[in-house]
């Protein structure tokens, strides 16, 4: 009897939870809702045919392509890659929006929408926490709601936003995730994102921003990834960076930073991915990057770092991405190298090493992508018989080494199964075998490049740009 109760209670339940999720399609919305979305869509075309899925008759708004109500109130917003573009945006159209007093989530994303994004003052959308406006053409300055005290997620991702970043009314709300990359911001990060304590995500990457990164950038407890890069930034970073005991992500390339790298990686063993590359950075590689038993991905390549790699990196068995390239790096491979077993890209590439390579790195079976060009490395016999095994290599680079008068291998070139491109070219002599061949022998063969000409150049330099 018992049993009999309970299987009822569970398809009542069932049956209330579907009558809610169905029905709420076909519930009336509220008037001022419905004029809203009304006056927005008439916003949008200029002939007064408004969006497909939407329409005048009726009051049931709540089942119109992309909305979606809680008791009658919209909630949500969904026009996302709606090809919106294709109508006329009239300057008030999305001002009408601020007035859904209960829309908590909206998304107009990849819609080619151009203009200046309504005002922000005036109490407009009150309840919103989520709004997602990336991939369109807004101008001007950047949209803040002043009013809305729940704003957690704020994405405006390539547009062409303009002027500074208003960090101070940002900061007001519980804000965890701003994406402002891609856009035209200018002049330098503003001081005020310390005010931001529960933000995980800044991304203003793709900018024109310019000057110091300001202290309290360095004074946000639960910031994961920060992304920076592809602006003009300048000077060094703070110690304090190691304040950011969260952080698992954090990309600064492509700017203008300079002096050395703070050594303080070891506070920062979330890290996952460090990256650094096209820099003016100088100094050693930071010995701390041995203490981020996390980290998959280093990128340093194209700054000024010299000394020896003294990393330990058996204490990094989750690497896979080490790229050092275009350096003043000096001294051997670290045969350590090889103990990070899911090594899948290494680029030591225009350094300054010297020596054979190690014979561990026959080890490295998970390994499709190695460049050693550029170095001063020795016994190019023995590197080929070390790597010809590795059954994921596809990409082998060792251009502008072995100078010393060495020659292939006696018995030719073997394995190599899984080979793509095999550049051995620069400073390699034209005695044994390969002597015999003509330029000719080569041409179409993307997978050998023994000579250094004009199209293995081309051909070397276009797949390490694929690379990063």
């Amino acid at each position: 009897m018992a049993g009999s109760y309970c299987r009822c209670i569970r398809f009542l339940l069932v049956f209330i939870v579907l009558l809610h999720v169905h029905g709420g399609h076909s519930q009336p919305c509220d008037p001022a809702d419905l004029a809203a979305l009304l006056a927005f869509s008439d916003g949008l075309d200029t002939k007064g045919a408004g969006l497909v899925g939407w329409g005048p008759n009726g009051t049931s708004c709540c089942s119109w392509t992309g909305v979606s109500c809680d008791l009658g109130r919209v909630v949500e917003l969904d026009l996302s890659n709606r090809s919106l573009s294709r109508n006329t945006l009239g300057g008030e159209a999305l001002a009408q929006l601020g007035r859904l007093s209960s829309l908590r989530h909206l998304d107009l994303s990849a819609n080619g929408l151009t203009g200046a994004f309504p005002a922000s003052g005036g109490g407009g959308f009150p309840a919103i926490e989520v709004v997602n406006v990336s991939s369109n053409g807004f101008t001007g300055p950047h949209p803040v709601f002043p009013g809305a005290p729940n704003l957690t997620v704020l994405d405006i991702t390539n547009n062409a936003f303009s002027g500074g970043i208003n960090v101070t009314v940002l900061c007001s709300s519980p804000v965890r995730i701003l994406r402002f990359s891609a856009n035209a911001f200018s002049g330098d990060v503003p001081a005020g994102f310390g005010l931001c304590k529960v933000l995980t995500d800044l991304f203003l990457d793709g900018n024109g921003l310019t000057g110091s990164l300001p202290k309290d950038l360095y004074m946000m407890p639960m910031l994961r990834r920060l992304s920076l890069q592809e602006n003009e930034l300048s000077g060094s970073l703070n110690e304090d960076l190691g304040n950011l005991s969260e952080l698992m992500q954090i990309d600064l390339s492509y700017n203008m930073f300079k002096g050395t790298i703070p050594d303080v990686f070891g506070k920062l063993r979330r890290l996952e991915s460090l990256n650094l590359a096209s820099n003016w950075f100088d100094g050693t590689l930071p010995l701390s990057l041995s203490h981020c038993p996390m980290l998959r991905v280093v990128s340093l390549r194209n700054n000024s770092l010299s000394d020896e790699i003294a990393i330990d990196f058996s204490l990094l068995p989750k690497l896979n991405t080490l790229n050092v390239g275009t350096n003043r790096l000096h001294g051997a491979i670290p045969p350590g190298l090889a103990l990070c077993t899911e090594l899948r890209t290494l680029n030591l590439a225009r350094n300054n090493l010297q020596g054979e390579l190690p014979e561990s790195f026959k080890n490295l079976r998970s390994l499709s992508y190695l460049s050693l060009a550029g170095n001063g490395l020795t016994n190019l016999s023995s590197a080929l018989q070390i790597l010809q095994h590795l059954p994921k290599l596809t990409i082998l680079v060792l251009t502008k080494n072995f100078r010393n008068g060495e020659t292939m291998p006696m018995d030719g070139i073997r394995g190599f199964k899984s080979m793509q491109v095999l550049a051995l070219a620069g400073y390699i002599p034209t005695a044994g075998q390969f002597s015999t061949f003509p330029d000719s022998s080569f041409v179409g063969n993307p997978a050998l490049c023994l000579r250094w000409n004009q199209a293995c150049y081309k051909r070397v330099v276009t797949t390490e740009m694929r690379q990063y």
